[in-house]
């Protein structure tokens, strides 16, 4: 599993299979973000739940079909591991070990110093800090049949699965290059998507902190509008209050570790200095003025005008951006 950020690779096609949606972008020229296409298709309730593929036929001949009508047929594909199934945590490792031999120690170590709810995994790993004896790194890890689970039904549709990627990391490759962020920012990333929110915290351009936040809402009244341009419009057909009302708990979530971030990570010393916003909620602009007012810091969304693409195709566009080097 590659979650590393490296050159542009433009014969590679950007996917996204979540819960809900399938989502694709290819690059024209990735470096000038310039999108050749684009698609999106928004899928039955049930075949994917919380990141397992619980219904794999009807999966696949919805991929199928989307596959023939993007023309990416034969494709190499770069695509994302569900953000519910890839564990996110600090470890610290002996400081004599060269880079290359990190990950054999990481392998070695599995069951000992590093225990993980699967056993079989399949792990990346980002340097953060270097203390005296001790290195910090970020660990990456996912289920290795999880993994193979998405490849295979993506070979199936008659794709080539070459990288797996972190969502978190996607989303920042695209923030990065939009010149939204300094190295010295505490930027806490927010994306709000129907099912979840994913919440990561980058200082450095590094990622040093993960969560995933469900989101209870009835998928039922959620009415997806099909537009020419393949890009579809989310609309809530139920009571706007208890969408505000879920919003509202998630902020009291996501404030709460805000503070842990500052008081607990960093001791007081440091908290976020910045928020970026995105995700497919119709509410952003509402979720954007709460955060501004509870957090008392910048909240930025990602400006997408000059890709005519909204902000649900934040991830995948960043997603399309693997490998750019941040420092």
């Amino acid at each position: 599993m590659k979650i590393g950020l490296g050159l542009f690779n433009k014969k590679r096609i950007n996917l996204i299979l979540q819960d809900h949606v399938i989502r694709f972008l290819d690059y024209r020229q990735p470096e000038d973000l310039d999108v050749k296409s684009s698609g999106e298709r928004y899928l039955p309730e049930g075949l994917i739940q919380d990141g397992t593929i619980t219904d794999r036929d009807t999966l696949l001949t919805i991929l199928e079909e989307c596959v023939e009508e993007w023309g990416i047929r034969g494709r190499e594909v770069q695509f994302l591991i569900p953000d519910s199934k890839l564990v996110i945590r600090k470890h610290q490792i002996p400081s004599n070990h060269k880079d290359e031999e990190i990950k054999g120690y990481l392998y070695m170590e599995l069951g000992n110093t590093i225990h993980l709810p699967f056993e079989d995994p399949v792990f990346d790993f980002v340097l953060l800090e270097t203390d005296g004896e001790k290195r910090e790194i970020l660990l990456f890890a996912a289920s290795e049949k999880m993994v193979h689970d998405y490849s295979s039904l993506l070979t199936d549709a008659k794709l080539k699965p070459v990288v797996a990627d972190a969502s978190c990391v996607a989303l920042y490759r695209l923030i990065f290059m939009k010149d939204l962020v300094s190295e010295t920012d505490h930027t806490l990333c927010l994306q709000f998507d129907i099912p979840a929110v994913q919440l990561s915290i980058f200082h450095h351009h590094k990622p040093y902190f993960f969560n995933h936040l469900k989101m209870e809402t009835d998928y039922k009244s959620w009415n997806f509008k099909q537009h020419s341009t393949g890009v579809q419009k989310i609309v809530w057909q139920g009571d706007s209050g208890y969408v505000h009302g879920l919003i509202e708990d998630k902020l009291v979530e996501i404030e709460r570790i805000v503070n842990y971030y500052k008081f607990t990570i960093n001791h007081g010393e440091r908290g976020v200095t910045k928020v970026i916003l995105s995700g497919e909620l119709p509410e952003l602009r509402y979720i954007q003025e709460r955060l501004a007012s509870k957090l008392d810091v910048p909240v930025l969304t990602i400006d997408q005008s000059d890709q005519h693409l909204p902000s649900q195709f934040d991830v995948v566009l960043g997603l399309g951006l693997k490998e750019v080097q941040l420092c």
